[in-house]
């Protein structure tokens, strides 16, 4: 397999600047403060410097869900560790590197919801444009078509997690 470049560093940092300023300006005049919620282990990178350029007073929270094996879903969703605050009532974004078939992610905004929070958007670096996934993602970076993404975050069997870019497999 050949690593190619889609998106180099510059482009994506770019990319996540701009969003982060979609961001603020949905939230000006709804809130001062908001729950970002990191979905580990492939959104770390956006998370980080998504979060860092939002000008708003951001609390951090972490899940940890897989249901990757290789470069295929498995479709089974295993929870390694889960949003340890409650969230009632507050402003909660949820940070995705990429959303493929949606499943991890619906599987995580059910059970965000029973939390009843006052607003719940979405935030996703890529989305694949391969399934229907249904989900509607508030705020997206890169559509993208049937390829194998990784870098800044996104792996193959836990490498090419820290390329400062986003690159594909050939």
């Amino acid at each position: 397999m050949q690593l190619k470049v889609l998106f180099d560093e510059e482009t994506v940092r770019r990319k996540i600047k701009d969003m982060a300023k979609q961001i603020e300006n949905y939230y000006r005049g709804k809130t001062e403060s908001l729950c970002a919620i990191c979905i580990l282990k492939g959104s770390v990178h956006f998370f980080s410097e998504l979060v860092l350029n939002i000008n708003m007073n951001v609390n951090y929270s972490f899940v940890h869900v897989s249901s990757y094996a290789g470069t295929e879903s498995t479709g089974r969703i295993r929870v390694k560790s889960w949003v340890d605050e409650t969230l009632q009532g507050k402003y909660v974004l949820v940070v995705e590197d990429i959303v493929d078939t949606g499943n991890t992610l619906r599987y995580i905004l059910s059970y965000l919801r029973k939390y009843k929070p006052a607003d719940l958007k979405i935030a996703a670096l890529i989305e694949k444009e391969k399934y229907q996934h249904g989900i509607p993602i508030d705020f997206v970076g890169f559509k993208v078509g049937d390829v194998f993404l990784v870098g800044y975050g996104l792996d193959y069997e836990e490498r090419y997690r820290n390329l400062p870019y986003i690159g594909y497999l050939e």
